[in-house]
């Protein structure tokens, strides 16, 4: 099952018109609850895969496709390292600290160049980012992380000496939040 980008992109329209005609009270609700129940970084693929189910497509008919595409897609990109989100397995990562986030205007690929200029730590040792106001956290490979503490704690980065360390594990209490 081929995806039809002519009919996907009307169908995409009609929801953004429908969107402006929408009861604008009504829509916020749904738009908090999205934000509260949906981790950041999954809210896009969330809203694509709310659009493939509104577009009528068989999920289990696609998986094979997606994969196929998929495994193409990485061969492709193994050296675009901006398109390749790079999942490194629990048992073989740990996550780091970093005491700078958002304030200081961090995206994603500013911490890769930090790791990557900074230590040995090449593209694929690095695995999920995550970016929140005041600090961030990094899945690394867990042979790099002891480097990564080690030369960057006290470096200075964006006009403050960053602080890098193991993250605390998440709590019941966290995962509530």
């Amino acid at each position: 099952m081929e995806l039809d980008k002519e009919k996907a992109g009307k169908k995409l329209k009609d929801i953004l018109d429908r969107m402006n005609d929408t009861d604008a009270l009504a829509l916020h609700e749904y738009y908090k609850l999205y934000k509260k129940e949906i981790p950041f970084f999954k809210r896009s693929w969330a809203a694509a895969w709310l659009f493939m189910h509104y577009d009528g497509k068989d999920v289990s008919k696609l998986k094979s496709n997606i994969s196929a595409a998929s495994d193409e897609a990485n061969e492709t990109n193994e050296t675009n390292e901006k398109s390749t989100l790079i999942v490194i397995p629990e048992n073989e990562s740990k996550r780091l600290f970093i005491s700078v986030g958002k304030n200081r205007r961090l995206f994603p690929r500013e911490i890769i160049s930090l790791l990557m200029t900074n230590t040995s730590t090449a593209r694929e040792d690095i695995g999920i980012i995550r970016i929140l106001d005041n600090y961030s956290f990094v899945q690394v490979r867990d042979t790099k992380a002891d480097e990564i503490i080690e030369k960057l704690s006290g470096f200075r980065f964006r006009g403050r000496n960053l602080t890098i360390n193991y993250a605390k594990p998440k709590t019941a209490e966290t995962d509530a939040e």
